[in-house]
């Protein structure tokens, strides 16, 4: 029986012209109708799995998308005007899930997913996959994260090799939440889910040639776990950047830079090429690892040329820092 006007069913999964809502616990088809697409939005699509919306009447079709209470988005891959590309909505939970090993970490992905998750107030886990591959790297990303506030489990799931303590906190994470995974295909994301949730049945798939993750996830789709909580899988994504987010903003999504600026000598300070910089001179000692340094400059970058007047290439950065803190 289709649901009333007034009941919000969920969005679990969307294509190309059409997506699946949960209607009594089944699966339930409506097009994507045009007058979604009617109201100018920075979003790139209209809709995003997680959202809670309304249908008709007659069931067929969505009338209304309710107010969203969180979501994940980064910007876009498009020319022109910038978009946000929303990968989940309603979560309560993002799990970065990267390899230390086949394929190789990359520290900026992951940093980029933190800094999404931090700016939304949304609680990030890193989880560390196929640390029994390289045990002295799987160390070293645990300590650049803890000392960034993050919770990190180092995770295995060779034979032989399993972590059954960490997986055992994975799983209670993912059944108490409705979490949205991101990382690199390969990084192990389904691997992850199916042996610490039985009966899961995520796809998995194997490293190409030259070591890079197949798309064995080629859509995001929301599922109800068997035992609680629900998880929303996407696909692998070689990069995650920022929407939106402004040069002056930016600092506060790294918290080890944050604890560093009351020791720059200028107010409004960016830490890139300033003189007498706390944060410049944290990562030269290592106290900032040079990692995560790395990249904030290169959101930075990305930050300066989003604020550049039409145009220009980017705006010139700023050696002088702004105005000097007294006594300095």
């Amino acid at each position: 029986m289709p649901p009333t006007e007034a009941e919000p069913v969920l969005v679990l999964r969307i294509d190309a012209k059409a997506c699946v809502v949960e209607v009594d616990g089944q699966g339930h088809k409506v097009p994507l109708a045009g007058k979604l697409f009617e109201g100018r939005s920075h979003e790139k699509r209209p809709l995003a799995v997680g959202d809670l919306v309304q249908l008709d009447p007659s069931g067929q079709a969505i009338a209304a998308v309710l107010p969203r209470r969180s979501q994940l988005h980064r910007a876009a891959a498009s020319e022109g005007e910038q978009r946000s590309q929303v990968l989940a909505a309603n979560v309560t939970l993002v799990l970065v899930v990267a390899s230390v090993a086949e394929p190789p970490f990359q520290p900026e992905l992951v940093d980029g997913v933190l800094a999404a998750a931090a700016r939304e107030e949304l609680p990030a886990v890193l989880v560390l996959s196929k640390c029994d591959l390289d045990p002295a790297a799987a160390a070293h990303w645990q300590q650049v994260y803890a000392g960034a506030g993050v919770r990190v489990l180092a995770t295995s799931t060779a034979a032989g090799q399993r972590t059954d303590a960490t997986l055992a906190e994975v799983a209670a994470l993912l059944h108490g939440n409705r979490t949205v995974l991101c990382g690199l295909s390969g990084a192990g994301k389904s691997t992850l889910v199916n042996h610490v949730v039985p009966g899961a049945l995520l796809r998995t798939g194997e490293l190409n040639h030259i070591g890079q993750g197949r798309h064995t996830t080629s859509h995001t789709e929301l599922l109800r776990l068997p035992g609680g909580g629900h998880v929303l899988d996407t696909p692998g994504v070689r990069n995650f950047h920022l929407f939106c987010v402004g040069t002056q903003e930016l600092q506060f999504l790294f918290p080890e830079l944050l604890a560093q600026r009351a020791g720059c000598a200028y107010r409004g300070c960016l830490h890139d090429t300033e003189r007498d910089c706390a944060v410049q001179q944290a990562a030269a000692a290592g106290t900032v690892p040079p990692s995560r340094y790395a990249s904030y400059r290169a959101m930075l970058a990305r930050a300066r040329e989003a604020e550049a007047p039409p145009g220009r290439g980017g705006n010139a950065p700023k050696r002088g820092g702004g105005r000097r803190r007294p006594g300095r």
